[in-house]
């Protein structure tokens, strides 16, 4: 601010005397000097000091979100391969299945291209409960440990599967909730150079962003046309009503104590099985390092 002072220097005591009213021109040059003038919005009722505050915070927050978003680019960009050919794969194999797979989402079945040709029409619960044999899921389940992924948790994956076939529908769900994400989350960690920078911005930044929730809900639009479960979904413990609805949020919260169905646990097998075409396709395209 040297250039922006008053010839002769005034000394403190003349700067106090001064009038707010001829203090203002200044402290807009002042602002101008800092590329503060976006965001430097003096009110005539308060001081111009107050100004010069929110400004500096402003800017501070719109230099961190610039930054932010620049990490989240770099980050889509090295999945766009591989969520591309997933996506025209899924599309490929979809495509005369495409005006049920809302329906089923609504109802928390998000199938692979195999499940889905296995559901009669008219495609629903009842038609998913009737078409997935335990026979059949055996043999689904039995395909997912060719991937990196899958085979690192392969024991509890089989267990969970185990605890289903012997009706013990709690425990299968307690195994199976968080398998997807936990597939996603070494995907991107051994595959994509951006997803370590992103969670350090993440932690610093003090935001409550979740990449692979994100990539979660990137996979969910373009593959399915949503981006969210229905057993995804945040619900407030004081609003939750147990009444039978699978949710993972009051579930591994200990709120929801009927959640254990067949039904339910078809919900997470299903799931299951669309990730892993989904990590197929993506572990195909992605450096052969982050797979070893």
């Amino acid at each position: 601010i040297e250039s922006l002072l008053i010839e002769p220097e005034y000394v403190k005591e003349d700067w106090v005397k001064l009038p707010e009213e001829a203090l203002r021109p200044l402290a807009r040059l002042i602002a101008r000097a800092n590329d503060l003038e976006p965001f430097f919005k003096p009110k005539t009722e308060k001081p111009f000091y107050n100004a010069f505050r929110n400004a500096w915070r402003m800017q501070r927050s719109a230099h961190k979100e610039a930054v932010f978003q620049r990490a989240l680019a770099a980050w889509k960009a090295n999945l766009e391969a591989g969520l591309a050919a997933a996506q025209r794969m899924y599309e490929k194999e979809t495509t005369e299945y495409r005006s049920v797979l809302g329906a089923l989402a609504n109802q928390g079945f998000i199938p692979s291209p195999e499940v889905l040709r296995l559901i009669p029409a008219p495609a629903s619960t009842t038609a998913v409960l009737s078409a997935l044999t335990d026979e059949t899921l055996s043999q689904i389940v039995n395909s997912w440990f060719d991937l990196p992924p899958f085979m690192r948790r392969e024991r509890i994956i089989r267990g969970a599967f185990a605890a289903f076939r012997r009706g013990e529908y709690a425990l299968a769900i307690y195994g199976l909730l968080p398998q997807p994400e936990g597939a996603l989350w070494d995907y991107l960690k051994e595959a994509n150079p951006a997803e370590l920078s992103l969670e350090e911005l993440v932690e610093v930044q003090g935001r409550t962003f979740v990449t692979v929730e994100a990539f979660l809900r990137e996979i969910l639009r373009r593959l399915i046309g949503t981006e969210e479960l229905p057993f995804y979904r945040f619900v407030k413990f004081a609003e939750f009503t147990d009444d039978g609805t699978l949710n993972r949020h009051a579930v591994e919260h200990g709120i929801s104590l009927a959640f254990a169905t067949r039904e339910n646990a078809l919900r997470l097998l299903v799931f299951t099985d669309f990730i892993h075409f989904v990590l197929a396709h993506l572990l195909a395209v992605a450096p052969p390092s982050s797979t070893e």
